[in-house]
């Protein structure tokens, strides 16, 4: 048998190698870049408010300044058999019964502190179960379990401006306002079973509430929706607003605004 050349062989050999790794090389540059291709195309797929990776804000949205403007109709309260100017709570909620945030509320309310004055704990009633499920605590506050400082505010007697830092792409707001001894035909300081209304309420809270798109520029302007109850701090809506008069002048002119 005819040997061959021991340098051919080696020559032979060393193609063979040299084309395998050039073969392994490209085989391995196209799985990279398939592999990078699959990693885009996951990023881009990824559920709307699901963490990203990345740092940054994702789908919660930046932070935007919501701005209230309230004006108060001094006349409305001042013919009120007390004349005092009335209790206010803000507070915003996710739609569809999520998070609350109290963003204000009169510091007679929020601190129970009612120094000069009959305590009235059917004053904000529907606020109080909404800071209650904000707080996961029960009952209105108390002198003891005060609202944070940061949130009571002195009671104003005429147009007030209020601001706020908020995140999210939509929140529902609310305005619950009420006047002590505002007394009417449906609403007497006395019933005609004799039940006396022994803490001065009169009309009851009104509730208003509004929609606002947190980005700059947007502006609303809420509704009336409903009331409480004269005689028992309830924390759920009455629709029926037949025998509110003056309450219903109270605030004259509400705005709400988002702006950088």
């Amino acid at each position: 048998m005819q040997r061959g050349n021991p340098l051919d062989r080696q020559s032979s050999c060393c193609a063979v190698w040299a084309s395998t790794a050039l073969a392994l090389s490209v085989l391995g540059t196209t799985l990279q870049a398939a592999e990078n291709t699959r990693k885009e195309s996951d990023k881009s797929h990824i559920a709307p408010g699901a963490a990203r990776p990345s740092s940054g804000e994702g789908q919660s949205g930046e932070t935007v300044r919501l701005a209230f403007r309230v004006k108060i109709d001094r006349q409305v309260y001042i013919q009120s058999d007390w004349g005092h100017p009335p209790q206010l709570a803000i507070w915003l909620e996710e739609p569809g019964g999520g998070k609350v945030r109290t963003l204000w509320v009169t510091h007679r309310t929020g601190a129970c502190d009612w120094t000069g004055k009959a305590a009235c704990p059917v004053s904000l009633p529907y606020w109080v179960g909404r800071y209650n499920r904000e707080t996961n605590t029960t009952g209105p506050p108390t002198y003891q379990r005060p609202v944070a400082d940061a949130i009571t505010q002195p009671t104003p007697k005429g147009e007030f401006h209020m601001a706020a830092e908020v995140r999210g792409s939509t929140w529902d707001y609310f305005i619950e306002v009420n006047v002590s001894g505002d007394f009417n035909a449906a609403f007497p300081s006395v019933r005609d079973d004799g039940v006396e209304d022994q803490q001065g309420n009169g009309q009851p809270s009104l509730i208003y509430q509004g929609r606002i798109t947190a980005k700059p520029g947007s502006r609303s302007s809420p509704k009336l929706v409903g009331r409480t109850e004269q005689f028992a701090p309830i924390d759920r809506l009455v629709r029926d607003l037949e025998g509110i008069d003056s309450a219903k002048r109270l605030l004259s002119a509400i705005e709400v605004s988002c702006n950088d």
